[in-house]
């Protein structure tokens, strides 16, 4: 039975299917352990966590999409704010959203950014010692090129992906992190030289080059303006599904058919409820419009794990 697995944060599970969700169709059993928001000791954890409840072995494609070094990961049962019980997964610790939870004093106690840095490093590589040792076909991307420390995302208010005030990667200097923290560059060979048939080009790439198809909606608060969600759309998915996974996984012409018939679908939804996103998200969870060739995907997932 050919199984998929898939890991990573917003760009793996979120309000409209992913990449992670169409490729799914091509397979007969798919988990998608996408959460958004999460970081990348969360993703590492998952990973880890998924191979002992499902044991991969040489029959399964597992694929890691990284998030963000400035994110911060932690599990418990309660409930906070912004935040359900399990994996607290809110984004950067300098988003609007974790002002309050992460403030000037935990900051200067915890925070200290080479570290963080080196903390995503040690995760994808022991990540990609445990994949190699169960056999499995693998590979892994990222919402940007990580060594760019977020700085080749796109601008988006609040989000707080990055800490430079200058934008180095917009200036010319690629790989900023061998700028910025030069004794961490010794990971670049043993993560990325030595393993680049596994590595698929980041997420963003395909979302910079196609504006034109990022979704957008009325802002709820202020009135009469309109706001880019800069998570891809399914269109853009679709896009770098077919640059980065056709050849890989040998997608069928009718999978990529079917999923080229539901992008184009929920693109007419969005058309129809771009006045709001909360309406558009109802619609699409309603399945509303999905041609029947979707009725093969499995999305939304349930919240896979603990």
């Amino acid at each position: 039975m050919k199984r998929l697995f898939t890991f990573g944060c917003s760009y793996t599970s979120y309000s409209w299917p992913t990449w992670a969700d169409l490729i799914s169709v091509h397979f007969d059993f798919s988990k998608n352990w996408g959460l958004s928001g999460i970081g990348n000791r969360a993703i590492a954890e998952r990973v880890a966590e998924a191979n002992i409840r499902y044991k991969f072995t040489e029959e399964d494609t597992v694929i890691v999409q990284w998030s963000s070094h400035l994110r911060h990961d932690f599990f418990h049962m309660h409930s906070l704010p912004e935040r359900i019980s399990h994996w607290k997964t809110s984004g950067s610790v300098f988003n609007y959203i974790n002002e309050k939870l992460y403030g000037k004093k935990w900051i200067e106690t915890f925070f200290f950014e080479p570290a963080y840095f080196m903390h995503t490093l040690n995760h994808i590589t022991l990540t990609q010692g445990l994949l190699k040792s169960t056999g499995c076909k693998w590979y892994m991307t990222s919402i940007g090129d990580i060594r760019n420390m977020g700085t080749d995302l796109r601008t988006n208010s609040g989000i707080g992906e990055h800490t430079d005030l200058v934008r180095p990667y917009e200036l010319g200097i690629d790989k900023v992190a061998w700028t910025k923290i030069p004794e961490l560059e010794v990971y670049d060979k043993p993560i990325w030289q030595d393993h680049a048939a596994h590595w698929l080009a980041p997420m963003e790439l395909v979302a910079k080059q196609t504006p034109e198809l990022t979704y957008d909606f009325v802002d709820t608060v202020l009135k009469n303006k309109r706001f880019l969600d800069t998570h891809p759309s399914v269109s853009q998915h679709l896009i770098w599904v077919k640059q980065e996974l056709t050849d890989k996984l040998q997608l069928s012409d009718e999978t990529v058919a079917n999923c080229e018939e539901l992008a184009e679908a929920i693109q007419h939804v969005h058309a129809k409820f771009n006045f709001n996103k909360q309406s558009f998200e109802l619609m699409l969870a309603k399945r509303t419009n999905f041609p029947v060739s979707a009725n093969k995907l499995n999305w939304p997932f349930p919240m896979e794990g603990f």
